[in-house]
């Protein structure tokens, strides 16, 4: 797919051949060479947009739209992990915790037992390796996404290409997790930063970064 910055040289291009065509129609013969080439720039930017453009810009929402929606799953299939492994099942709606400042204030929090809610989920997964791999599993399907994303349109901001690099090559390295202490710190630490929008740099943020990269693709 061009670069829209290309496509706009093409359809100013494409008006000025336009334009070109109209004043030299039926005038001498250079002017007929003249309109004959611009009439041929006109034809193609036409085959272009309705051949190559549109469609493609179609596939991308698709893409983008599938994405987003596998993001979500991943999150919300992940939730009810981390409700079970808490022992907090009795949270009504899940959708809530979709959003960061909630999930954060609800997984600080202590559960029914007074133990606290994400350190409950951490020792549950070191103990119980049925869960870890489930996890594991919705983070192999949520990169697979974004190996998709990366191999079939074109990014053309490179923070975005850059980020969701980034983001596969450490769902790469959290793959192969292992139910030993450190390793457990780490994953939990990883999905705290996915799950909550916590990062070194600016603290906790309100709003979803990886949503907002792919806001960008479209």
């Amino acid at each position: 797919m061009i670069d829209p910055r290309y496509l706009l040289g093409l359809l100013l291009l494409a008006g000025l051949a336009i334009t070109i065509s109209i004043i030299t129609t039926a005038d001498g013969n250079y002017n007929n060479l003249i309109n004959s080439i611009s009439i041929g720039i006109v034809v193609s930017t036409i085959f272009y947009l309705l051949v190559i453009y549109l469609p493609e810009l179609r596939r991308r929402k698709i893409v983008t739209k599938a994405f987003v929606e596998q993001y979500d799953s991943f999150r919300k299939n992940c939730i009810g992990t981390f409700l079970i492994l808490s022992q907090s099942q009795e949270y009504q709606d899940r959708d809530n915790l979709l959003v960061h400042e909630e999930f954060r204030r609800y997984f600080k929090n202590k559960n029914k037992h007074g133990e606290d809610r994400w350190y409950a989920v951490a020792n549950s997964i070191q103990e119980n390796k049925y869960y870890l791999d489930e996890i594991i599993f919705e983070l192999q399907r949520l990169n697979d996404e974004i190996k998709y994303i990366k191999n079939t349109i074109y990014l053309f901001d490179s923070e975005v290409f850059d980020f969701l690099n980034r983001l596969s090559q450490t769902i790469h390295r959290y793959e192969r997790t292992e139910q030993e202490y450190d390793d457990i710190k780490s994953f939990t630490g990883f999905l705290w930063t996915v799950f909550t929008g916590w990062n070194w740099v600016d603290g906790y943020r309100n709003a979803d970064y990886l949503e907002k990269m792919i806001s960008r693709v479209k």
